[in-house]
């Protein structure tokens, strides 16, 4: 299967490095070591250069004894800083400060390890905030804001938004008036790139060194898939771990929520919430005043403060800290910790632009908080059994929606009444060992969730860093947010990184005691579902146990009323015994089926995989 993808992806960008190199990868998997060395030969051709990394890989362990590996490594390491073969040398793009400059292929580069392209800028001429203060307009010519940072850059200890960057990716819908901002430099795309559509798109690119904002007022809309793009990025494969990589290098990214929230007869259709975007609520331009409170933060960092920031690739935590840590109904530490300050979406109300920019002109060095990573944890010392799609529940998909260091997202699928996660917290970019945590339910049912020290440890605890969390399934009706802070030495508790776990919205479930009794997926109520996460299925579910209490399996009924039974681990009853027992059995695959219907094309369906085999007595 990973072959023939990376195929598809060959003909899709002839010449591509990353997919030859994953080709090699694949074709060494499948023991054809001559053409992975010869497609390996061919992604260091095209610039994949990284000789340690390739020495490394586990998935070319296979061909790496061949005597052509080594030197296809040897040729990487040589040609490490060599221009690839008739492609243009990158050189950074000149534009003085408040300039504009366009990417091209000659001073862009792929950043192989975050799955981003590096936008090489220079710029020049002279970064004097200080004369232009009087321009400087950040929200409106009268905001309450204005007059406090165009003084302290008039006086030379705020650093203005000279270096900053800004790109639009809705086609200039939803564009910022750069003039407001003086010094801020504006990105913009080659004609080409425009032609394919990379101005209408999720961020893809990192200002190595800068602050950068870009915005996307638009949404997918008159279809089943329908969605803001601040869903998608929690939707599409691969988009929440490029946001998080964008995040934790300095980028804040702003998305409207559309009709993802607040909709009369749609409510939160969110699965989750991630630090790496800040989403407003409302439709296009809503996130306009969120984008000029932050440009005025950013112009408000003393130089120090700023420099170290950007070092560290803080920016986007500090702004997300800064945002909700300032909003108008978040007063003390107590409310920053809680649900006040950490919104599915930001509600225009509670900005205080005001308040971010005083923060972030009094904010000292020592003062930036950390950021946090998150890991969910399972091994021998804490196993943690996650179920399998097919086999302990009826579906296709993964429980983990996305997982990224600074947010993770679970859709409940399993059907225990209890369920236990153990996570692990550190802090970001360096992990702090004196570092303190705490973790706080910001969101949904706070009596469905326990957080607690595991198995009794003294020292592996949630305030420092590990953490179990056992969520009870029967009280949940509604998503789980839980918030993960760290501090160090001398600052505030920082940007939370966030777990969500989602329960499937038109699923009826009943639960005697700790078993599961049914599950009812017909959705008669027609409750929103998104069809990324739960396809929807025609039948209910419900559960045998024996006298003993021993799950036996469970009969399901279908729209006819028409009945299937199915053993644990969802295999499906061919045959029984006289005495009623399993006598054969087929296991069942799960996959999407058209339906015909255009307002719902897919649905979830099951056919049998393999021949039937005899039950174990």
């Amino acid at each position: 299967m990973m072959e023939k993808v990376c195929r598809e992806g060959i003909k899709l960008i002839p010449g591509d490095a990353t997919w030859h190199y994953n080709l090699a990868c694949a074709l060494s998997h499948n023991s054809t070591p001559q053409a992975a060395l010869d497609e390996l030969s061919r992604a260091v051709d095209f610039g994949f250069r990284d000789a340690n990394a390739i020495e490394k890989d586990n998935d070319l362990a296979k061909i790496r004894n061949e005597p052509r590996f080594a030197e296809i490594v040897d040729k990487a390491r040589k040609t490490a800083r060599s221009p690839v073969f008739d492609r243009p040398v990158p050189e950074a793009a000149l534009v003085r400060f408040g300039g504009t400059a366009t990417l091209t292929e000659t001073n862009v580069v792929w950043d192989f390890d975050a799955g981003l392209f590096n936008a090489l800028i220079k710029l020049t001429g002279e970064n004097a905030p200080s004369s232009l203060a009087d321009r400087f307009s950040f929200s409106k010519p009268d905001a309450p804001e204005r007059p406090y940072v165009s003084a302290w850059i008039s006086e030379g200890t705020a650093s203005g938004n000279g270096g900053d960057i800004y790109m639009n990716l809705d086609k200039g819908h939803s564009s910022l008036n750069v003039s407001d901002f003086p010094l801020l430099t504006t990105i913009r795309l080659e004609p080409a790139a425009v032609q394919r559509g990379l101005d209408l798109n999720h961020p893809f690119m990192v200002f190595p060194g800068r602050f950068a904002i870009m915005n996307a007022s638009r949404a997918r809309i008159n279809t089943p898939l329908w969605r803001s793009m601040a869903r998608e990025s929690m939707t599409e494969p691969g988009l929440a771990m490029r946001m998080h990589n964008l995040y934790m290098n300095n980028q804040i990214v702003f998305f409207p929520a559309n009709k993802d929230f607040g909709v009369e007869g749609i409510g939160d259709v969110f699965p989750a919430v991630a630090p790496f975007q800040v989403v407003s609520k409302g439709a296009s331009w809503s996130d306009q005043p969120f984008m000029r409170a932050v440009l005025a933060t950013t112009a408000s960092f003393r130089r120090p403060v700023k420099e170290m920031i950007l070092r560290r690739r803080l920016g986007g935590p500090t702004i997300q800290w800064l945002l909700r840590r300032t909003m108008k109904n978040v007063k003390r530490e107590s409310d920053y910790l809680s649900h006040k300050a950490h919104p599915t979406v930001f509600d225009v109300k509670m900005l205080d632009a005001k308040a971010m920019a005083e923060r972030a002109h009094e904010l000292k060095p020592n003062e930036i908080p950390p950021a946090v990573g998150l890991a969910p944890v399972n091994s021998r010392l804490f196993p943690i059994r996650f179920p399998i799609p097919g086999i302990d529940y009826s579906d296709a998909m993964s429980e983990f929606l996305f997982s990224t260091p600074t947010a993770i997202g679970m859709i409940l699928r399993g059907p225990d009444a209890e369920r236990s996660f153990m996570f692990n917290a550190r802090t970001l970019p360096e992990n702090d060992p004196e570092a303190t945590f705490t973790w706080h339910v910001v969101h949904g049912p706070a009596d469905a969730v326990k957080i607690s020290t595991p198995l009794g440890e003294t020292v592996n605890d949630p305030a420092h860093g590990l953490a179990q969390v056992i969520i009870d399934r029967r009280k949940l009706s509604e998503r789980i947010d839980i918030a993960v802070f760290a501090k160090t030495h001398g600052t505030e508790y920082g940007a939370p990184s966030m777990i969500s776990f989602y329960p499937i919205p038109g699923e009826k479930r009943v639960y005697d005691d700790k078993r599961l009794v049914s599950i009812d997926y017909f959705n008669a109520d027609n409750v929103y579902c998104d069809p990324i996460i739960a396809l929807p299925r025609r039948w209910k579910d419900t559960y045998n146990y024996s006298k003993h209490g021993a799950l036996l399996g469970f009969t399901r009924t279908n729209g006819a009323g028409d009945s299937t039974e199915f053993k644990t681990h969802n295999e499906r009853i061919v045959e029984k015994n006289a005495n009623g027992s399993p006598k054969t059995l087929v296991r069942v695959k799960y996959i999407a089926r058209k339906t015909g219907e255009p307002h719902m094309p897919f649905e979830l369906t099951y056919i049998d995989d393999g021949a039937p085999y005899a039950a174990a007595k």
